[in-house]
């Protein structure tokens, strides 16, 4: 009698835990009572391992000898199908055995066309792209290796209607498995095959079914229909949570995978910021776009100003992540960092520099009379109340919002400047206060531009101990 059973979602209600709502959102479609609610389509499963056949855990995986990080996809085309044997599973055999058919069987042959088996193929490198993971349709001539046979109907090996695939299953890693992903019932549909292929692959590696939409090794329909494996921890389970057949409450199948077979090179995401373009003068509240792709996933987009982290966004718009500038941007130059994640971490960042006022090259450019301009951009003068220059004692008596103090306790209104562009107006002098960001401040010759060296009143004002300037920030409601 063949020591296996199949674990169906029956068997394991009884043993069911609910995942609290606040913790794991991902499992909208699942249902209250999956008994008595038809599958939405066909589920993969697996089955036990026979105990007296290898499996191996933890270092033992990477120092056995047959241990492989190959994944041969087999579409049973070559001979009108594939031919297999029951027994201990060993894909290298010339004609395999596996545990999961009760007698001689023959999986008919993969019934779309070429393109969509490419298609098929190309999905699932892409799921294992992450992992030190090696996916062809070649069968290898020598070595070990696992066989996902991507073809057939549940009834070739014996198993019921509705089973969209099988694996063996055990809590390690099961060398030279045979796994069955039918692909012939799913009608073409790539993204099921692909999906059911990477469950089935990975459960001969000791993965459990996990209670998350967006995960390969779901059972659940909603979420992407090309799953990611999520590096996040996650009940495990089928249309309820429950603990983990092998331990443990939760599981993280990106990890799981990892500490198997190691990591590839990792392939960082391509960042192009769309809005604004780099040197744009732009307005109050400016929008942002970047443009983010990877191989993989991308995870998340962080949006960073002048080096502060402004926001972070996990959802896009066909691949664009969009923003508003916050009204706390005062006027000047500004570096806009946008950083994107993959599934890995792996991270891709692109800078740019704005300038958040009008553009001018000299005071005649701004259209107010009373204006003057910085850095090349339009300021409220000297002439203004609030103006550059101007007494203060905080940040809201001032236009720009900066009111700063030195170190004989004078307050003046200030706007930003660059020490290396030696742009402040005359009578003014840009004093550094970091790595090329400064204030201008009141003083230096009345002949335009301004500089922290160059000029008669610089070298005495750095000597006042004005490089120490306390800056305030007008508070924005």
């Amino acid at each position: 009698m063949k020591r296996i059973s199949i674990l169906l979602v029956a068997l394991t209600l009884g043993t069911v835990s609910q995942a609290r709502a606040d913790v794991q959102r991902n499992f909208e479609d699942a249902p209250s009572n999956p008994l008595v609610t038809p599958w939405s389509r066909p589920q993969p499963t697996y089955v036990v391992q026979d105990p007296g056949l290898p499996v191996l855990q933890g270092d033992a995986v990477h120092a056995a000898p047959n241990f492989s990080n190959v994944i041969y996809l087999n579409n049973c085309k070559a001979g009108g199908g594939c031919r297999i044997n029951p027994g201990g599973n060993n894909s290298t055999s010339l004609i395999p055995t596996s545990s999961i058919p009760d007698v001689q069987s023959t999986v008919q042959p993969f019934a779309y066309s070429d393109a969509v088996w490419q298609q098929v193929v190309a999905c699932v490198k892409q799921s294992y792209a992450a992992f030190a993971v090696e996916v062809t349709d070649v069968r290898p001539t020598s070595g070990n290796y696992h066989m996902a046979i991507v073809a057939g109907v549940p009834q070739d090996v014996q198993m019921q209607q509705g089973v969209g695939g099988v694996s063996p299953f055990s809590c390690g890693y099961i060398p030279n498995a045979v796994s069955f992903s039918f692909a012939n019932i799913y009608g073409g549909s790539v993204d099921d095959i692909c999906w059911t292929v990477a469950q089935e692959t990975a459960h001969s590696w000791g993965l459990d079914h996990k209670f998350d939409n967006r995960d390969p090794m779901t059972y659940l329909s909603s979420g992407p229909s090309r799953k990611v494996f999520q590096n996040s921890p996650g009940a495990c389970g089928e249309f309820n949570a429950r603990n983990c057949q092998c331990g443990g409450s939760t599981m993280n199948s990106f990890a799981a995978i990892l500490q198997t077979f190691g990591s590839n090179v990792p392939t960082p995401p391509m960042v192009a910021i769309q809005t604004p373009k780099d040197g744009d003068t732009v307005a109050a509240n400016f929008p942002i776009k970047a443009a983010i792709s990877d191989d993989i996933s991308v995870t998340k987009a962080e949006l960073r100003i002048d080096g502060m982290l402004v926001s972070t966004q996990t959802t896009s718009v066909g691949g664009v992540y969009i923003w508003n500038a916050p009204a706390s941007v005062g006027q000047g130059r500004h570096k806009i960092t946008i950083t994107g994640y993959d599934i890995a971490n792996t991270t891709a960042t692109v800078d740019i520099n704005v300038t958040l006022g009008m553009a001018c090259g000299k005071p005649a450019d701004c259209d107010k009379d009373t204006d003057t301009c910085v850095d090349g951009r339009c300021v409220a003068g000297s002439g203004v109340q609030g103006g550059l220059g101007s007494t203060c004692a905080v940040g809201t008596e001032c236009a720009s919002g900066q009111c700063a103090s030195n170190a004989d306790g004078e307050m003046h209104c200030v706007e930003m400047c660059t020490p290396s562009v030696d742009g402040c107006p005359s009578g003014f002098t840009c004093l550094e206060t970091g790595a090329d960001v400064g204030v201008c401040w009141p003083g230096g010759d009345d002949g335009g531009g301004c500089s922290t060296g160059g000029n008669d009143a610089a070298p005495g004002l750095l000597a006042l101990g004005f490089v120490a300037l306390l800056v305030t920030r007008r508070r924005r409601k």
